[in-house]
């Protein structure tokens, strides 16, 4: 059975009672073209970096098809049933949505691309990288008890659904951008060089007000991660909020096509994944494909902060909305301050009494942000002061909170969550209690007490940027001792890798810290050229090796930070502490 793809109809009918969305609009509105531009898209879950590859679809939607006319605003209105592994799809509108063929006829079911881990009654989707291949893991769910499959073959005597398509990418692709097609809530899409996971975390505090809100997943931030976080999305949630990575050229856009984001935030831009870029202007071109891509009446939130940024051209008729502490940020961050010993931190932020930009031809943020400060500003919201206190000029109302978590980079991280909420008609006043409850996210700034030894966990993953405010998180902590780093080399930097592990020595000495621990051979060499071979640096090959002499580095009353690239698994440090002061 051959279906095509400008039949599309992709999901279970759920009646709901009916909301307008422009998007949905789009969907119903007759046979309308969607090019997913794959410029530089991972082939599979690892980016193979010489070898990317170009790719473009186009799937069609037909007015004519029973779920688009619910979705438009028929006599009906459809939505999707979602079961624990997300969105239910049946066998022909599976193939409908990626224009496959329907071999064999399998049960309705959610989708699944991990062989691992595929519940009874899931479609199991064989991904294709590089490195693996999904096919060779048809048997495990086989044996999983999966619905069937969705992929390029399968053996003749196969006795479970199976759809036949020519890629597998693709395939995911398509369904995702299928269900963001019907969504009606908003899709906030985040990204920067840093603090993508801990703005999209105080995110969704903020928008806690509108109800159940949908967000990323782990480190679920990439070409795969992505559509498969779309792929668990409620039909009833009130928001969704994604977290959008990226490592070269090319591929925030095909992200930004799949999600669609109503709201594109861009934290900041610095030196990561250098390895693949010439220079810092080139990241910021790559980062700032989340905004060429956005339609009329999407708001693009900037970190009026980063020249980087606000050198960026926005496209016409999108909605600005500044964050940040200069003057004519929609939301500023009037002051951020340690405390707790350093061990929290204390926030102040005021609203502005003007309402977002519409930007009206192809401009940069600093012209729009100019223009602004400029002109008179349009006091759209008049209101008192926030507790009667004495607020900024064209600021309508302050609001003042603590974060019970170390590190002061967490309240730009908060200012840019409540641009998020006030793009989505929520005060910032009504935000301060919800980010007040930020809790750090995995292995990312948490603080923890295990015996005598406090250990600042950052071990996630480490850049420059977010390095140097690790350090200064550690350097701001009160002590009963030393306070202590344990640092990982820092990967995939390329040219300026040198200059950069120099940078973070260098300013380990300036913060006086009273011993660091370095791991990897960048961090060894950056001592070396630096002269730094006295007691307080010691350099160690890998992470096990440091792990094997921290009982004999720590002293009782430490303050220890742990941080480095995923690559160097620091967190066998972490683990080493842990058993240390327990023995």
């Amino acid at each position: 059975m051959r279906v095509a793809a400008d039949e599309m109809s992709g999901l279970l009918p759920l009646t709901t009672s009916p909301h307008s969305s422009r998007r949905c609009s789009d969907v119903s509105s007759g046979p309308r073209s969607l090019l997913l531009c794959s410029a530089r898209v991972r082939a599979g879950l690892q980016i193979h970096r010489r070898a990317r590859f170009y790719r473009s679809f186009t799937c069609r939607v037909n007015s004519s098809d029973p779920l688009s006319e619910g979705a438009g605003g028929g006599s009906q209105d459809y939505g999707w049933s979602c079961d624990d592994g997300g969105v239910v799809w049946d066998a022909s509108r599976l193939a409908r949505a990626v224009g496959g063929d329907v071999v064999q006829w399998g049960s309705p079911g959610s989708i699944c691309t991990d062989s691992r881990k595929i519940n009874r009654g899931q479609w199991f989707l064989a991904l294709v990288g590089p490195k693996f291949d999904g096919h060779d893991f048809l048997q495990q769910a086989l044996d999983r008890g999966c619905a069937g499959v969705i992929g390029q073959n399968v053996s003749s005597d196969w006795p479970r659904g199976f759809i036949r398509i020519e890629c597998s990418l693709d395939a995911l692709h398509l369904l995702a951008t299928y269900v963001r097609r019907l969504y009606r809530g908003p899709v906030v899409g985040i990204t920067g060089s840093t603090g993508k996971t801990t703005a999209r975390a105080m995110t969704s505090l903020a928008l806690k007000s509108l109800g159940h809100v949908h967000q990323t997943e782990g480190n679920f931030n990439n070409h795969i991660g992505v559509p498969l976080t779309l792929l668990k999305l409620p039909f009833r949630n009130s928001a969704c909020i994604l977290e959008m990575g990226m490592s070269a050229a090319g591929e925030m856009e095909v992200l930004a096509r799949i999600a669609e984001p109503s709201v594109r935030v861009l934290l900041n831009v610095g030196p990561a994944h250098m390895e693949n870029f010439e220079k810092l202007e080139h990241v910021a071109a790559a980062k700032g494909e989340l905004f060429s891509c956005a339609r009329p009446g999407d708001v693009c939130i900037l970190n009026a902060d980063d020249p980087l940024i606000m050198g960026l051209i926005l496209p016409p008729a999108v909605q600005v909305i500044f964050f940040g502490r200069r003057a004519g940020c929609h939301v500023k961050l009037v002051e951020a301050a340690v405390t707790e010993g350093g061990r929290g931190v204390h926030v102040i932020l005021e609203q502005s009494s003007y309402g977002s930009i519409t930007v009206e031809n192809f401009n940069s943020g600093s012209q729009i942000l100019e223009n602004l400060l400029t002109e008179k500003p349009i006091h759209t919201h008049p209101q008192k002061p926030f507790d009667g206190a004495a607020v900024g000029r064209d600021y309508h109302s302050r609001t003042v909170f603590d974060i019970s978590s170390p590190g002061l980079h967490l309240a730009m991280n908060a200012c840019a969550a409540a641009a998020v909420a006030v793009a989505l008609r929520i005060p910032v006043e009504k935000v301060c209690k919800t980010l007040s409850e930020y809790s750090p996210v995995g292995r990312r700034s948490r603080l923890e007490q295990v015996g005598n030894v406090h250990i600042l966990d950052d071990a996630y993953n480490s850049n420059p940027m977010s390095l140097e405010s690790s350090l200064r998180s550690l350097s701001y902590m009160d002590s009963k001792n030393r306070r202590v780093a344990f640092l990982g080399d820092m990967l995939e930097l390329g040219r300026v890798s040198e200059d950069a592990h120099q940078t973070a020595l260098a300013l380990c000495t300036e913060l006086q810290l009273d011993y660091v621990g370095l791991v990897g051979q960048c961090f060894a060499k950056a001592a070396m050229s630096l002269g730094m071979t006295t007691n307080n640096f010691n350099s160690f090959e890998d992470s096990e090796q440091l792990a094997k002499q921290v009982d004999f580095i720590l002293e009782p009353g430490d303050t220890v930070l742990v941080k480095g690239s995923r690559g160097m698994k620091m967190e066998a440090v972490v683990d080493a502490i842990r058993r240390m002061t327990i023995t």
